[in-house]
Protein backbone atom coordinates (compact mmCIF):
# COMPACT_ATOMS: atom_id res chain seq x y z
CA UNK A 1 0.00 0.00 0.00
CA UNK A 2 2.79 2.42 0.90
CA UNK A 3 4.50 1.88 -2.47
CA UNK A 4 1.32 2.94 -4.26
CA UNK A 5 1.22 6.12 -2.18
CA UNK A 6 4.74 6.96 -3.29
CA UNK A 7 3.79 6.46 -6.94
CA UNK A 8 0.69 8.60 -6.43
CA UNK A 9 2.74 11.36 -4.79
CA UNK A 10 5.28 11.35 -7.63
CA UNK A 11 2.49 11.38 -10.20
CA UNK A 12 0.70 14.34 -8.61
CA UNK A 13 3.94 16.30 -8.23
CA UNK A 14 4.84 15.50 -11.83
CA UNK A 15 1.46 16.72 -13.04
CA UNK A 16 1.91 20.03 -11.19
CA UNK A 17 5.40 20.54 -12.61
CA UNK A 18 4.35 19.54 -16.13
CA UNK A 19 1.42 21.96 -16.06
CA UNK A 20 3.72 24.74 -14.86
CA UNK A 21 6.11 23.99 -17.72
CA UNK A 22 3.26 24.12 -20.24
CA UNK A 23 1.55 27.24 -18.88
CA UNK A 24 4.70 29.21 -18.05
CA UNK A 25 7.18 28.49 -20.88
CA UNK A 26 9.53 31.23 -19.67
CA UNK A 27 10.36 29.27 -16.52
CA UNK A 28 13.75 27.57 -16.65
CA UNK A 29 12.79 23.94 -17.25
CA UNK A 30 16.11 22.70 -15.92
CA UNK A 31 15.03 23.57 -12.38
CA UNK A 32 12.13 21.11 -12.58
CA UNK A 33 14.47 18.43 -13.86
CA UNK A 34 17.04 19.22 -11.16
CA UNK A 35 14.44 18.80 -8.42
CA UNK A 36 13.54 15.36 -9.72
CA UNK A 37 17.19 14.30 -9.97
CA UNK A 38 18.77 15.82 -6.84
CA UNK A 39 16.01 16.10 -4.27
CA UNK A 40 13.02 13.85 -5.01
CA UNK A 41 14.96 10.54 -5.10
CA UNK A 42 16.67 11.34 -1.81
CA UNK A 43 13.38 12.22 -0.10
CA UNK A 44 11.37 9.32 -1.49
CA UNK A 45 13.98 6.62 -1.02
CA UNK A 46 14.84 7.78 2.48
CA UNK A 47 11.17 7.67 3.47
CA UNK A 48 10.87 4.24 1.88
CA UNK A 49 13.84 2.94 3.87
CA UNK A 50 12.50 4.45 7.09
CA UNK A 51 9.09 2.83 6.58
CA UNK A 52 10.77 -0.44 5.65
CA UNK A 53 12.74 -0.36 8.87
CA UNK A 54 9.64 0.34 10.93
CA UNK A 55 7.61 -2.39 9.19
CA UNK A 56 10.49 -4.91 9.03
CA UNK A 57 10.38 -5.14 5.24
CA UNK A 58 14.02 -4.25 4.57
CA UNK A 59 14.58 -7.95 3.98
CA UNK A 60 11.15 -9.23 2.84
CA UNK A 61 10.29 -12.84 3.72
CA UNK A 62 9.60 -13.67 0.09
CA UNK A 63 13.19 -12.77 -0.80
CA UNK A 64 14.88 -14.04 2.34
CA UNK A 65 16.82 -16.58 0.30
CA UNK A 66 18.47 -13.90 -1.80
CA UNK A 67 21.67 -12.12 -0.96
CA UNK A 68 21.03 -8.73 0.70
CA UNK A 69 23.01 -7.01 -2.04
CA UNK A 70 20.59 -8.32 -4.69
CA UNK A 71 17.67 -7.01 -2.66
CA UNK A 72 19.37 -3.61 -2.49
CA UNK A 73 19.83 -3.61 -6.27
CA UNK A 74 16.15 -4.44 -6.69
CA UNK A 75 15.15 -1.56 -4.40
CA UNK A 76 17.37 0.87 -6.31
CA UNK A 77 16.02 -0.23 -9.68
CA UNK A 78 12.39 -0.06 -8.53
CA UNK A 79 12.93 3.47 -7.21
CA UNK A 80 14.62 4.43 -10.49
CA UNK A 81 11.64 3.09 -12.47
CA UNK A 82 9.29 5.32 -10.46
CA UNK A 83 11.52 8.27 -11.35
CA UNK A 84 10.77 7.63 -15.02
CA UNK A 85 7.34 9.16 -14.47
CA UNK A 86 8.57 12.79 -14.25
CA UNK A 87 11.00 12.72 -17.17
CA UNK A 88 8.42 11.02 -19.40
CA UNK A 89 5.81 13.65 -18.58
CA UNK A 90 8.34 16.46 -19.06
CA UNK A 91 9.35 15.05 -22.43
CA UNK A 92 5.72 14.99 -23.59
CA UNK A 93 5.20 18.60 -22.52
CA UNK A 94 8.46 19.82 -24.06
CA UNK A 95 7.71 18.10 -27.37
CA UNK A 96 4.19 19.53 -27.33
CA UNK A 97 5.54 23.05 -26.82
CA UNK A 98 8.03 22.56 -29.66
CA UNK A 99 11.18 22.40 -27.54
CA UNK A 100 13.94 20.57 -29.41
CA UNK A 101 16.83 18.76 -27.79
CA UNK A 102 18.43 15.33 -27.69
CA UNK A 103 15.84 13.55 -25.59
CA UNK A 104 17.70 10.24 -25.67
CA UNK A 105 20.76 11.81 -24.04
CA UNK A 106 18.50 13.66 -21.62
CA UNK A 107 16.97 10.35 -20.52
CA UNK A 108 20.39 8.76 -20.04
CA UNK A 109 21.78 11.68 -18.04
CA UNK A 110 18.59 11.94 -16.01
CA UNK A 111 18.62 8.26 -15.06
CA UNK A 112 22.34 8.36 -14.24
CA UNK A 113 21.75 11.25 -11.85
CA UNK A 114 18.68 9.61 -10.34
CA UNK A 115 20.42 6.30 -9.66
CA UNK A 116 23.42 8.07 -8.12
CA UNK A 117 21.16 10.03 -5.78
CA UNK A 118 19.21 6.92 -4.82
CA UNK A 119 22.54 5.33 -3.91
CA UNK A 120 23.44 8.45 -1.91
CA UNK A 121 20.11 8.28 -0.04
CA UNK A 122 20.68 4.63 0.80
CA UNK A 123 24.23 5.31 1.94
CA UNK A 124 23.11 8.17 4.19
CA UNK A 125 20.45 5.90 5.66
CA UNK A 126 22.97 3.17 6.43
CA UNK A 127 25.51 5.44 8.13
CA UNK A 128 22.85 7.21 10.22
CA UNK A 129 22.25 5.38 13.49
CA UNK A 130 19.39 7.59 14.68
CA UNK A 131 16.39 9.11 12.95
CA UNK A 132 17.48 12.59 14.02
CA UNK A 133 20.92 12.02 12.51
CA UNK A 134 19.33 10.68 9.36
CA UNK A 135 17.16 13.77 8.93
CA UNK A 136 20.14 16.04 9.54
CA UNK A 137 22.25 14.19 6.97
CA UNK A 138 19.55 14.49 4.33
CA UNK A 139 19.06 18.19 5.01
CA UNK A 140 22.79 18.84 4.83
CA UNK A 141 23.09 17.05 1.51
CA UNK A 142 20.07 18.75 -0.01
CA UNK A 143 20.97 22.24 1.23
CA UNK A 144 24.73 22.06 0.63
CA UNK A 145 25.12 19.89 -2.45
CA UNK A 146 21.76 19.89 -4.25
CA UNK A 147 20.85 23.53 -3.64
CA UNK A 148 24.33 24.75 -4.56
CA UNK A 149 24.12 22.92 -7.89
CA UNK A 150 20.80 24.58 -8.68
CA UNK A 151 22.11 27.99 -7.63
CA UNK A 152 25.20 27.53 -9.79
CA UNK A 153 23.08 26.57 -12.78
CA UNK A 154 21.05 29.75 -12.32
CA UNK A 155 24.18 31.91 -12.22
CA UNK A 156 23.99 32.67 -8.52
CA UNK A 157 27.38 31.13 -7.70
CA UNK A 158 30.63 32.37 -9.32
CA UNK A 159 31.98 30.32 -12.21
CA UNK A 160 35.30 29.96 -10.39
CA UNK A 161 33.57 27.74 -7.82
CA UNK A 162 33.03 24.95 -10.34
CA UNK A 163 36.36 23.33 -9.51
CA UNK A 164 35.35 22.98 -5.85
CA UNK A 165 31.91 21.69 -6.84
CA UNK A 166 33.32 18.67 -8.65
CA UNK A 167 32.88 16.80 -5.38
CA UNK A 168 29.10 17.23 -5.71
CA UNK A 169 27.25 14.56 -7.73
CA UNK A 170 24.39 17.04 -8.08
CA UNK A 171 26.65 19.59 -9.75
CA UNK A 172 28.07 16.95 -12.10
CA UNK A 173 24.58 15.95 -13.16
CA UNK A 174 23.52 19.59 -13.56
CA UNK A 175 26.44 20.23 -15.92
CA UNK A 176 25.26 17.48 -18.25
CA UNK A 177 21.58 18.47 -18.10
CA UNK A 178 22.33 22.13 -18.79
CA UNK A 179 24.42 21.28 -21.85
CA UNK A 180 21.76 18.95 -23.25
CA UNK A 181 18.95 21.45 -22.74
CA UNK A 182 21.06 24.17 -24.34
CA UNK A 183 21.21 21.93 -27.46
CA UNK A 184 24.80 23.00 -28.15
CA UNK A 185 27.47 22.23 -25.54
CA UNK A 186 28.90 25.30 -23.83
CA UNK A 187 31.02 23.59 -21.17
CA UNK A 188 34.55 22.42 -21.99
CA UNK A 189 34.84 18.82 -23.15
CA UNK A 190 36.94 17.84 -20.14
CA UNK A 191 34.18 18.91 -17.77
CA UNK A 192 31.54 16.90 -19.62
CA UNK A 193 33.71 13.80 -19.59
CA UNK A 194 34.66 14.24 -15.94
CA UNK A 195 31.00 14.78 -15.01
CA UNK A 196 30.10 11.34 -16.35
CA UNK A 197 33.14 9.52 -15.00
CA UNK A 198 32.99 11.00 -11.49
CA UNK A 199 29.30 10.19 -11.08
CA UNK A 200 30.00 6.56 -11.95
CA UNK A 201 33.04 6.53 -9.65
CA UNK A 202 31.12 8.07 -6.73
CA UNK A 203 28.29 5.58 -7.20
CA UNK A 204 30.68 2.63 -7.35
CA UNK A 205 32.57 3.75 -4.23
CA UNK A 206 29.36 4.12 -2.23
CA UNK A 207 28.02 0.76 -3.35
CA UNK A 208 31.28 -1.10 -2.79
CA UNK A 209 32.43 0.46 0.45
CA UNK A 210 29.17 1.45 2.18
CA UNK A 211 26.13 -0.40 0.84
CA UNK A 212 27.61 -3.81 0.03
CA UNK A 213 29.38 -4.43 3.37
CA UNK A 214 27.00 -2.63 5.74
CA UNK A 215 23.45 -3.11 4.45
CA UNK A 216 22.92 -6.42 6.28
CA UNK A 217 24.38 -4.94 9.47
CA UNK A 218 22.01 -2.00 9.09
CA UNK A 219 19.03 -4.35 8.81
CA UNK A 220 20.15 -6.46 11.77
CA UNK A 221 20.75 -3.42 13.98
CA UNK A 222 17.36 -1.97 13.02
CA UNK A 223 15.60 -5.20 13.94
CA UNK A 224 17.57 -5.49 17.18
CA UNK A 225 16.71 -1.93 18.17
CA UNK A 226 13.04 -2.61 17.56
CA UNK A 227 13.22 -5.82 19.59
CA UNK A 228 14.83 -4.00 22.52
CA UNK A 229 12.07 -1.42 22.46
CA UNK A 230 9.32 -4.04 22.47
CA UNK A 231 10.96 -5.95 25.32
Amino acid sequence: MYEYRIILFVTILTFVFAMAMAIFPDIDISNFIFFNIFILPVIIFSISMFIGREEHTLLPETTSGLAPFLIVVAKILSAAIVELIPITAFTIVLRYTGFETNYFLLYLVYMLGVIIHIIIALSLTIISRKSSTLTLNYLVYILVFSASAILFSNGLIPLSAQYFMLISPAYLSAVLVDNIIAITSFSPSWLLIVSVILQIVYGFLLVWFVIRPFYRLYVISSISSESDLTN
